[in-house]
């Protein structure tokens, strides 16, 4: 007599399903490899009112000279010029946007609208964290790894170093570049955005090894690593990598340094914050007569613009890899 084992017909020696089977599928889809989204938390967060337009203008100050003159008893000085530094941002649109059919909604095993809602979310998140982080490695204040004049000079045994880091302290400390307040407590100081290779290399060195130890990093912020002269290191999944750009077609990393004021990120009354936006079937009209597609979007408006230029300091690198 023929016996069947979940699916198996030992008969015939083959897989077999009998009509009580069915293949099973997980409510819940299989969760993506998303990066931790990092380059906007440390930008200066400014709404413009609705229906005032799309350009905001940042505004600065600029410093005045030191005055070491002693004044003379009853002779008032010459008053000194006030210079100010005008910075205009412009709000943009961002976003994307896909097609299910109502046919796969009805008849597919996955829950399509709840997903590719959740997807175009992780979608907005990304790219705007993409954003935010090409203009921030941009610019021209640049320190570049072992007193290399180029990033075509660089390879990969020119690894960041203890150095390196005072010595891009140094540069922010010259320029009079403030520290930056960190959120939920964790203190101030210059914050350095750097990528999983860079990273790996720096907590192998043994000034890390000493300044990080176990029992003193409990009380970092989430995605701080260490701290190390000052200077708390957030790594970055998602950081800056010139392709094929150094010695002998080296890949060169870009660490990116911050203080106070650095970059602003302006939106229209919170518009930075993706909608996700979702058109059922029988939504679009004459678009859809016979009501056979759903739409599933995101949208948001706002730009990243480089408030100080000193205070964003692009360290570049080699790496381990």
């Amino acid at each position: 007599m023929a016996t069947q084992v979940q699916g198996y017909n030992s008969t015939t020696g083959v897989n077999a399903l009998t009509a009580e089977q069915h293949t099973y599928y997980q409510d819940a889809m299989l969760e993506r490899l998303t990066p931790e989204l990092v380059w906007t938390q440390f930008g200066e967060k400014k709404n413009i009112p609705k229906r005032k337009g799309a350009t905001t203008n940042f505004r600065r100050l600029n410093s005045l000279a030191v005055s070491t003159t002693a004044l003379t008893e009853g002779v008032t000085p010459d008053g000194v010029n006030l210079d100010i530094t005008p910075i205009n941002a412009t709000v943009k649109e961002y976003g994307n946007w896909t097609k299910i059919s109502e046919l796969l909604n009805l008849t597919g095993f996955d829950p399509l609208m709840t997903e590719v809602s959740e997807l175009m979310g992780e979608n907005a998140g990304e790219s705007i964290d993409v954003i935010t982080r090409d203009v921030l490695a941009a610019g021209t204040n640049v320190l570049y790894a072992n007193g290399k004049a180029a990033r075509a000079e660089l390879t990969a045994a020119d690894k960041i170093t203890a150095v390196d880091i005072l010595r891009a302290r140094r540069a922010l400390k010259n320029n009079k570049v403030k520290p930056i307040r960190l959120p939920n407590g964790g203190g101030t100081g210059y914050v350095a955005l750097i990528p999983v290779d860079v990273a790996m290399d720096l907590m192998q060195t043994d000034e890390w090894k000493k300044a990080n130890v176990e029992n003193n990093t409990k009380y970092f912020m989430d995605g701080v690593i260490g701290k190390l002269y000052g200077i708390w290191f957030v790594e970055v999944d998602n950081g800056v990598i010139f392709d094929g750009a150094g010695a002998s077609g080296a890949d060169v990393f870009g660490t990116i340094f911050l203080g106070r004021g650095a970059y602003g990120i302006p939106d229209i009354e919170g518009s930075s914050k993706p909608d996700i936006i979702v058109h059922p079937a029988g939504s679009g009209g004459v678009s859809d007569p016979l009501n056979q597609f759903n739409t599933i979007a995101w949208k948001c408006a706002f730009t990243v613009v480089r408030l100080q230029e000193l205070a964003i300091l692009r360290y570049e690198s080699g790496a381990t890899v």
